[in-house]
């Protein structure tokens, strides 16, 4: 998977088939889509694209206030590897980006600086300043712009509607088994481990209440089940871990 963090580094992309969005979690509803884009992309002989943002948007918006990540960009970019998508154009979210029309960002970012051939979005996703462009405003571009706009309906969990904000919650409760539902696959946190404490890697991580949690831990090629302990101050660690000093493991709660 190829990583681009700029407008300026796109690369030739082949009949490129983009989606787009903040991606947090990268829930049931996210793979939907991606797998939407990379069917398509495979119909045509192109490559799959997912256009994402870092900061998260609601951290830069005015009113936007505080907002814990299901992911931080490593563990974004590890899920989106995991799912098989060919591309991510990682984009600084900025207020000129946000201050951006819907239409000029079609035009000179996802068509004139990716050459965009196919754009498949959810059923509620907007986009711009203003939130002013969704599928409507779409259709009235593509026919000048040369893509075709496609819209993915909503997909629910046990009839109920998915969503990073309701993923929130349920990691904020601590109620990690029905989050992996709507995940589908366990909650991971990648950190770096130092005397068996774990390090996550940015501050706005999201990580359950104070408690025990069965996890996996994957480092060296090895996969071991451990016990996570959130601490009332805020620590976190791996009980009893005798594995040394490690960066970058991946944790999964089980």
């Amino acid at each position: 998977m190829r990583v681009f963090r700029s407008a300026d580094e796109f690369p030739s992309i082949r009949f490129p088939v983009v989606t787009m969005g903040s991606y947090d979690g990268l829930h049931f509803g996210h793979r939907v889509l991606l797998e939407r884009v990379r069917q398509r992309a495979a119909e045509a002989g192109g490559e799959s694209v997912v256009v994402t943002f870092w900061p998260h948007p609601r951290q830069v918006l005015p009113g936007g206030g505080e907002v814990k990540l299901l992911n931080t960009l490593e563990e974004k970019l590890y899920l989106l590897r995991e799912a098989g998508i060919d591309n991510v154009a990682v984009l600084p979210f900025t207020p000129g980006l946000a201050g951006m029309s819907s239409d000029d960002f079609v035009r000179k970012v996802l068509v004139g600086g990716l050459g965009m051939k196919h754009f498949v979005v959810g059923y509620n996703h907007r986009f711009g300043s203003g939130k002013q462009g969704d599928f409507a405003s779409l259709q009235q571009l593509q026919e000048g712009l040369g893509f075709v706009a496609e819209r993915v309906g909503r997909r629910d969990v046990h009839e109920e509607k998915v969503s990073s904000t309701v993923i929130r919650g349920m990691i904020a409760a601590g109620e990690m088994t029905r989050a992996a539902e709507f995940l589908t696959r366990g909650y991971i946190l990648i950190a770096d481990l130092r005397d068996g404490r774990v390090l996550p890697g940015a501050a706005e991580k999201l990580l359950p209440p104070p408690g025990r949690y069965p996890v996996a831990v994957e480092t060296e090629g090895r996969r071991l089940r451990e016990v996570l302990v959130v601490g009332e101050e805020g620590t976190v660690r791996l009980a009893g871990w005798s594995g040394g000093d490690c960066d970058g493991v991946l944790i999964t709660f089980i």
